[in-house]
């Protein structure tokens, strides 16, 4: 079945899942609006009063409105805010990904979409027992290539870079493991750079650069950091990376950082003050460009021996203009 077809019959089991959102004739609208009604959700979810937040935030979600799907979609997903359910976090998701599938990669919404497609993959690497979904990584490779490509997501790029070198849904090519991998690492997507750096230091399928490897392993531990979130397997990997290297390798490590760019700037300058959610008009379909993939060159230091002059990724090779476009306006979450 085609990508689109299935999308937009996700999202439709999605909608069937949570019963009838109409109100009789008869009846006055619980909400002013679908955008009250997410502005009244938010501040509710914010207040620690999910049994309030949540009736509000599906109101608008099932009108389209981008911000109350984000929330929900996330708080199933993390069981942070209301008990973990990943079948309705699945069934969001979905939504986002049929509705913001082709906006233009520059717009200031166009992360919701990645992340969307980034979520989705996962769930087809792993299935969702609750709702009968078998794992699929062959397809969950075509839902990240999809963020990497067009939207350019670090974290999409990382997570297919994965399946390339597990040969996971895939056949294993780790010359473009490696080629997303470099070009999510030039985002300073820290989980990118580890992995790159772990692939030079110890020479796995590549020639060797204990130098660079180091350089790439402190700098996402660095990042990592800056972050507040380091994953437990990067701060051991720095730690025996570090601790097994020797004075005048990691001298010349130190010397390679500012060549890669240094700490991310986002993560090391204090986080900007949030705004008050605020209206962003979705643009029209179409017009979508074409998906950029990593050349070669990207990962010319890290070559594999074995897959010198590897192709680019090819591009997901759909139309990206599947699922309708709300008319309501999007609130960012």
């Amino acid at each position: 079945m085609p990508m689109c077809n299935r999308l937009a019959l996700g999202a439709l089991a999605g909608l069937m899942m949570f019963g009838p959102v109409a109100v009789g004739a008869d009846d006055a609208p619980p909400f002013a609006s679908a955008t009250e009604a997410y502005r009244q959700g938010a501040s509710a979810l914010k207040s620690g009063m999910p049994a309030t937040a949540i009736p509000a935030l599906e109101y608008a979600a099932t009108r389209g409105v981008l911000g109350a799907q984000v929330k929900l979609a996330r708080a199933y997903a993390s069981g942070r805010d209301v008990p973990k359910d990943d079948a309705k976090a699945f069934s969001y998701f979905q939504q986002i990904a049929d509705q913001q599938a082709d906006i233009s990669p520059s717009s200031p919404i166009a992360k919701y979409a990645a992340e969307a497609f980034v979520a989705l993959g996962q769930y087809y690497v792993d299935g969702v027992p609750a709702m009968s979904l078998a794992p699929n990584p062959s397809y969950a490779a075509h839902l990240f290539r999809h963020a990497a490509s067009y939207f350019g997501s670090g974290e999409a790029q990382y997570r297919l870079a994965r399946l390339y070198m597990n040969g996971d849904g895939v056949e294993k090519n780790v010359g473009l493991a490696v080629n997303w991998l470099a070009t999510a690492a030039k985002k300073q997507h820290a989980a990118s750079q580890a992995t790159l750096g772990e692939i030079l230091w110890r020479g796995q399928d590549v020639r060797q650069r204990r130098a660079r490897g180091l350089a790439l392993i402190m700098l996402a531990h660095e990042n990592a950091v800056a972050s507040g979130k380091e994953p437990q397997w990067i701060g051991e990997l720095y730690q025996e990376a570090f601790g097994k290297s020797d004075k005048p390798t990691r001298q010349d490590a130190k010397a390679l950082l500012p060549e890669l760019g240094g700490v991310k700037a986002a993560a090391a300058a204090p986080a900007a003050k949030a705004k008050p959610a605020e209206m962003i008009v979705m643009p029209a379909s179409g017009g979508a460009q074409e998906p950029v993939a990593p050349t070669a060159s990207a990962a010319s230091d890290a070559a594999p021996l074995s897959q010198k002059g590897a192709p680019p990724p090819a591009s997901i090779g759909l139309s990206v203009g599947f699922g309708a476009a709300s008319t309501e306006p999007g609130l960012k979450p």
